[in-house]
């Protein structure tokens, strides 16, 4: 398990193919090999999660479970399911069109995702 964790680490950024050779004594064509096994695997067990994204939690029923839950903590609002999350990715700096990508808050090129984070930490996008 531990191994299969640290295989994981190809996921997260910045990490690359190199930065595993040492942890793993592997050359690069194995570990991609690897890593192209490992997502056709989930892509085989879990597509249908990933298919559509009329899921079976997204209905009012667990709406309003999740605004009870979130007004027990002791929240103002009656009404409120989710929170809104953000995240910045950072990308290399475009050839042209370099204004749509730029963030001038964070000063670097970057695509932001958006999503609200369901208390149970299940994101609806």
């Amino acid at each position: 398990m531990e191994a299969f964790c640290l295989f994981l680490k190809r996921f997260a950024y910045p990490c690359c193919y190199a930065d595993l050779v040492t942890l793993f004594a592997r050359p690069i064509p194995q570990l991609c090999m690897a890593t192209n096994e490992v997502m056709n695997f989930i892509h085989t067990r879990w597509n249908y999660l990933l298919s559509t994204l009329n899921q079976p939690w997204f209905s009012c029923a667990n709406f309003q479970l999740f605004a009870n839950a979130i007004l027990g903590k002791g929240a103002g609002l009656h009404d409120c399911w989710g929170f809104i999350d953000g995240t910045v990715r950072v990308v290399s700096r475009p050839g042209e069109n370099q204004c749509v990508l730029y963030d001038g808050h964070k000063k670097v090129h970057s695509i932001k995702f958006q999503s609200v984070a369901a208390p149970s930490g299940q994101i609806a996008n």
